[in-house]
């Protein structure tokens, strides 16, 4: 896996095992994902959900967030992500929280800039999960977000996602079988 632009531009990062239930992104999805978000990343408070490898928070730092923050439940997984921090010398702008996100997201810190979640789509028995709407739930429970701030949540297109009284839905993109859902404050 490589970092697509920005200051670690082409470095490669490691990522936890598939057999460890970790999806990476997608690199035309992250692609994609940062072509839409370039002009909001300058000096952004950046929140990576679910952060697995944590590239996607990662990317963010390489072309021009200020901070980011991983949150993830495995202990393998933070470990990995604080491995790329280090190699590519930006662990003093980050911060590592190991928490179950739709539990006790309290120790994340905030509010962010932009709040990325890349939820498992599935658990080991290949039973769907759906955490996207409860994890905005969790978000504005905790007023996680800047007033102008944005989440974007990587679900599985059969997942149901959609605006809520809170969470304004202003775009989505397919790709195969994964969406991108773009969401605002009401």
């Amino acid at each position: 896996m490589r970092i697509i632009g920005g200051s670690a531009k082409r470095r490669s990062i490691k990522s936890p095992s598939e057999a460890q239930g970790v999806r990476p992104i997608l690199a035309r999805i992250k692609k994609s994902l940062f072509d839409i978000l370039r002009l909001r990343l300058e000096g952004a408070d950046f929140l990576d959900l679910y952060a697995g490898s944590g590239s996607v928070g990662i990317e963010a730092l390489s072309q021009g967030a200020g901070f980011a923050t991983f949150v993830d439940l495995n202990p393998n997984c933070l470990s990995i992500i604080r491995q790329n921090l280090s190699k590519l010398q930006l662990f003093d702008r980050s911060r590592l929280v190991r928490a179950d996100v739709v539990k006790n997201l309290s120790y994340a810190g905030g509010p962010f800039d932009i709040v990325f979640m890349g939820p498992p789509y599935h658990d080991q028995a290949w039973n769907a999960l759906y955490l996207t709407m409860p994890t905005l739930k969790e978000i504005a429970r905790l007023g996680l977000l800047k007033p102008d701030g944005i989440v974007i949540g990587q679900h599985h297109l059969k997942e149901p996602v959609a605006g809520t009284d809170e969470w304004e839905m202003y775009r989505e993109e397919s790709y195969g079988d994964s969406r991108l859902s773009f969401f605002k404050r009401k």
